[in-house]
């Protein structure tokens, strides 16, 4: 069955109406991360232009013919741009489609989040999906927020750090003095803010950059500002903020399920979630290097987390929800188990797990270690591509291990890379070859 593939990451519903020029970068850089779900006959609709390279490396690795895939732009297309639900349903962009699809019966809308949007022009289009209700009604929007994803884990009993929802500077100030003795430290997060870019973590203590937040700030509680926190983490179209106790971390990890058009849900895979210091020690965050997956969890710790999850999961399929939903969580260094936010849409992990399924089998995970690895310098996709097939560690067929690049970010001079390995200590390994010989 082709599918319509709907590149619309970094959306108003995703990250709020108020993007930065970070955001609205990342989401229409995405699209070439995404374009490693493609198969034969499928048509893209994307912000951005594909690579040719890129999309002949993604048919050549994962054996079709990329001749076959359609990719539809909007018109006009200027860069750092996303695709917003007035762009998908322009009447030009909707015609464009008709017209590609109209010798088949059998599409299937295959969108990074569920908008509004994406379920008319799947009605305009002829190809009713379940769950498009839901969408009509921006009913996804509940499992994107992090104020909702308290209100519906919390139904649901799923443990969370101490918290609450504020809505004004004096809430703030209230969560802030309440919360900060349990740990000695607070989280705070703006609503819509994915990526953890509208994360503010406030100590009392010196510290180094903590993750889930762009910044660390060392806090004298008795001379606390909540009026200056609210304005620095406010945007115009998002005023509600959450509140919680910050908890150290011993894992960090993620899972990911698909709630299928028909209602069932597969658990679709799980990782861990890593970060490291800048050499930059005024950087004021750590940098997201990638996922490894499976997580390192052990077997009860994992069986715990996927319980608590699947609660959730079955809960969003009750409200409607159909597609792809990840859930991050936590064990503290305490041994708590704490789950952060739920996204119901593709995750980090979505494209890693679909080419390690393509290319090693859907039993992967009890054979291999697949991790994404990002920032590994190189001028280009095709330079990457070649310097890895001289040193012998391009992935291939064969052997079924090695690097696959996904994406170049030409602007920084990097490339983000797909390690494929037999077991922990050499995907490490090789992760660490790549970042240090380019």
């Amino acid at each position: 069955m082709p599918r319509i593939l709907i590149m619309n990451a970094g959306n108003a519903q995703m990250s709020g109406a108020d993007l930065t020029a970070t955001q609205l970068s990342l989401g229409a850089k995405s699209a070439w991360r995404s374009t490693w779900f493609a198969q034969e006959d499928d048509l893209i609709v994307s912000p951005v232009a594909i690579p040719a390279d890129l999309l002949h490396y993604i048919g050549a690795t994962l054996n079709f013919d990329p001749s076959t895939v359609m990719v539809l732009l909007p018109e006009k297309t200027q860069e750092n741009t996303v695709l917003d639900d007035v762009t998908l349903q322009s009447n030009t962009i909707v015609e464009r489609i008709r017209r590609h699809i109209v010798q088949r019966a059998d599409w299937k809308l295959c969108p990074c989040y569920s908008t509004e949007g994406v379920a008319r022009v799947a009605a305009i289009l002829g190809i009713p999906q379940n769950g498009d209700d839901f969408a009509l009604q921006r009913g996804p929007d509940l499992l994107n927020r992090k104020g909702h994803f308290r209100q519906l884990a919390t139904s649901v009993g799923l443990p969370l750090p101490s918290g609450c929802v504020t809505t004004s500077s004096d809430e703030l100030l209230r969560a802030v003095n309440s919360l900060r003795f349990e740990t000695g430290m607070v989280i705070v997060k703006l609503d819509n803010g994915a990526g953890g870019v509208g994360n503010i973590i406030l100590n009392g203590n010196d510290s180094v950059p903590l993750p889930g937040a762009r910044e660390t700030r060392r806090v004298l509680w008795p001379s606390f500002d909540p009026d200056a926190l609210w304005s620095d983490i406010t945007t115009p179209s998002c005023k509600t903020v959450i509140v919680e106790s910050y908890h150290l971390a011993r894992s960090m990890f993620y899972l990911e399920f698909e709630i299928e058009e028909k209602g069932s849900i597969a658990y679709v895979n799980s990782g861990n979630i890593r970060l490291r210091r800048s050499e930059d020690r005024s950087e004021k965050a750590l940098i997201w290097t990638g996922l490894e997956l499976p997580s390192d969890l052990s077997n009860e710790h994992c069986s715990t987390a996927y319980a608590h999850a699947h609660r959730f999961v079955e809960f969003a399929r009750m409200l409607g929800y159909r597609g792809m939903i990840n859930i991050d969580a936590i064990f503290s260094i305490d041994g708590k188990l704490l789950f952060n936010e739920a996204n119901g849409r593709w995750g980090g992990g979505s494209v890693v797990h679909s080419i390690a399924v393509r290319l090693l089998g859907p039993d992967y995970s009890n054979s291999y270690v697949v991790s994404s690895v990002r920032d590994v310098r190189s001028r280009s996709l095709r330079t990457a591509i070649d310097y890895f097939a001289n040193e012998g560690l391009l992935f291939d067929s064969t052997h079924k291990e090695g690097v696959i690049p996904l994406a170049a970010d030409q602007e920084a001079g990097t490339v983000e890379c797909l390690v494929m390995a037999r077991d922990r200590l050499a995907s490490r390994n090789l992760e660490h070859r790549l970042l240090t010989m380019l």
